[in-house]
């Protein structure tokens, strides 16, 4: 996989304004509910929202995993040069900025999905389908990708791209 950087890694937009620009996108989706839990002890923020369409009442959930004191203290931009050791100027910004990029990231994805939604390209029953909550808060993603290997070689992918070889020859033969 090639590394490609964070999009928003020097970001200046604080959290509450990148929260604010995605409460504004949900509700003009057709939000009817949104929540923000903040878990302190864990690192985590959670987004959750729900909207009515098609008779039915759909619970999402978007977890953004913040990265803990020490893994910001032992990162290498915020050693000192000199030392090695962690410079406590460049812990405390960092310590600061926590949680910035993150929810800047989760801002532009929702942003972005939402104009695929609105254009036509996906609806959103597919694009939030990850991050849809059961009864029970259990999202999709986390009940189907500790079996999605199994799912997948079920369902024969493997023939399925044999299929688009053998329509991409035969297009090729039929066209010389």
């Amino acid at each position: 996989m090639i590394s490609v950087g964070r999009y928003a890694q020097e970001t200046q937009v604080s959290v509450s304004k990148s929260r604010g620009e995605i409460e504004k996108c949900l509700r003009k989706f057709g939000a009817e509910q949104l929540q923000w839990s903040d878990d302190f002890s864990r690192g985590r923020a959670v987004l959750r929202f729900s909207w009515y369409w098609n008779d039915c009442t759909y619970f999402a959930r978007f977890a953004i995993d913040l990265p803990d004191e020490d893994t910001i203290r032992n990162a290498k931009e915020n050693k000192d040069g000199r030392t090695g050791r962690p410079s406590n100027i460049k812990v405390d910004r960092a310590l600061n900025r926590r949680g910035m990029v993150e929810h800047r990231e989760l801002s532009l994805f929702i942003k972005a999905a939402l104009v695929a939604v609105e254009g036509g390209i996906i609806t959103a029953e597919q694009l939030f389908l990850p991050f849809l909550e059961d009864k029970s808060g259990t999202t999709v993603a986390e009940q189907l990708l500790p079996r999605i290997s199994d799912i997948l070689k079920i369902g024969g992918t493997n023939n399925l791209l044999l299929v688009a070889k053998e329509t991409t020859k035969v297009r090729r033969r039929s066209s010389s």
